[in-house]
């Protein structure tokens, strides 16, 4: 049977070789059939919670948030998945649309995760083709980090499992860690967003050329950096792909086709439109959330160039007002990663005082004085896109999707 023809996720895990191993983690590892056979047990004990519309799981583990989604999994009760940011959230849940099987949350990068309501059919349909863009099949062995209440592990989890392939997972933020699993378990394949797998050659004494295809997402990528993956993983095949938790996948671009503009974000998915409108992408896909309707925007900027290849500019309010001069946060947050040393950026507009200004906060392997970045970005900015203010980082704050938490650089004190 195709993947979009079982009833649920358990039922299509069932389908699949018992004895095979599906999934190892901190706590615990499982084969399919044992997966399955916890996931019915489970389901068997929570007669009490089917009388609900919807549930919310607080699993601390990945084993755990697993089981609990798939226990309740075609069942009246939706799963829901919660994030960390929303269980300080008070949601209501007053009406829940006929055909939806689960519930996933946004990462909540504006300070609030949102709920939005899922079909099957949304992600079963096109597990195969994201599946055969990112060359996940049977003998997948992938590494990944992080909770599943993160709706793109969620999926890429999903879709692994609906090949038959095997999970590799922590929720460790540990990359030597993450390296020794990868050798253990003969791991073939990569899971993670762009900042996390450029850790990864820092603690590498070797080439690793057993690993086939690396896949990620949720930030930008140049030549720059797929060369440095490409050095520490010569065999592999590098997909980047944009995509939004109302919609699915997006676009995808491969390594070979990467180039110094890191704006590039590729060519749609098989069943995918993209349309722009005044600077706004809108996407016409199938494989969306429910109660929305089609073409969607994201509120992201870009325009599709000669060779059909999307690019992003950012969001529409990454446009910054600083003092009636309209700039780009995206564009500055470019320039600044594109100097030597600059590992990472992250560009907002504050109100100081009676004046806006535009701040840039900056994770550097070298030296810079405030008066020297300034200085270093005046070739390639005009004088109001220069930042007024400079603060220097060892880390980001991250939420649990990865991605930099603006809000907590919005509220950022020195």
């Amino acid at each position: 049977m195709a993947y979009e023809e079982y009833p649920d996720y358990l039922a299509m895990l069932a389908a699949k070789p018992q004895e095979k191993l599906a999934l190892v983690d901190d706590a615990a590892s499982f084969t399919y059939g044992e997966l399955v056979a916890e996931a019915r047990k489970l389901r068997a004990k929570s007669d009490l919670d089917l009388l609900q519309p919807a549930i919310f799981i607080h699993e601390d583990t990945i084993a755990g948030q697993l089981l609990q989604f798939l226990a309740y999994s075609g069942t009246t009760t939706r799963p829901i998945i919660a994030t960390e940011l929303s269980k300080n959230q008070h949601f209501e849940i007053k009406e829940i649309p006929p055909k939806a099987c689960m519930g996933v949350m946004t990462s909540g990068s504006t300070g609030k995760s949102k709920l939005l309501w899922r079909d099957y059919h949304s992600w079963a349909d096109f597990f195969p083709e994201q599946n055969r863009v990112f060359g996940v099949d049977e003998s997948t062995i992938i590494f990944c980090q992080g909770s599943l209440a993160f709706t793109g592990n969620l999926n890429i989890y999903m879709g692994v499992l609906a090949a038959g392939g095997t999970l590799i997972v922590t929720e460790k933020f540990r990359p030597r860690h993450w390296l020794e699993l990868i050798h253990q378990y003969d791991v073939n394949t990569i899971y993670l967003i762009p900042s996390k797998l450029l850790l990864l050659p820092k603690f590498m004494s070797e080439p690793n050329e057993q690993i086939r295809y690396i896949i990620s997402g949720s930030q930008t990528m140049g030549r720059q950096e797929a060369d440095k993956l490409l050095a520490a993983f010569p065999a592999a095949e590098i997909t980047l792909y944009y995509g939004a938790s109302e919609l699915n996948y997006i676009t995808y671009i491969k390594d070979k086709d990467m180039t110094e503009d890191r704006t590039v974000i590729g060519k749609p998915f098989a069943g995918v439109e993209i349309t722009i409108r005044q600077e706004e992408i809108f996407i016409n896909t199938p494989y969306h959330v429910e109660d929305i309707s089609m073409p969607f925007s994201l509120k992201d900027r870009g325009y599709v160039d000669e060779q059909g290849l999307l690019h992003f500019l950012g969001r529409t309010d990454d446009i910054c007002n600083v003092n009636g001069r309209k700039v780009s946060s995206v564009k500055v947050t470019n320039a600044l990663t594109e100097l030597p040393g600059i590992v990472e950026a992250a560009v907002l507009s504050k109100h100081v005082g009676d004046a806006d200004v535009l701040v840039a906060f900056v994770a550097s392997t070298a030296s810079f004085s405030k008066q020297e970045l300034v200085k270093l970005l005046r070739p390639s900015l005009e004088d109001y896109e220069l930042p007024k203010q400079s603060v220097f980082l060892k880390h980001f704050p991250r939420n649990e999707s990865g991605k930099i938490d603006k809000l907590a650089l919005q509220n950022w004190r020195e």
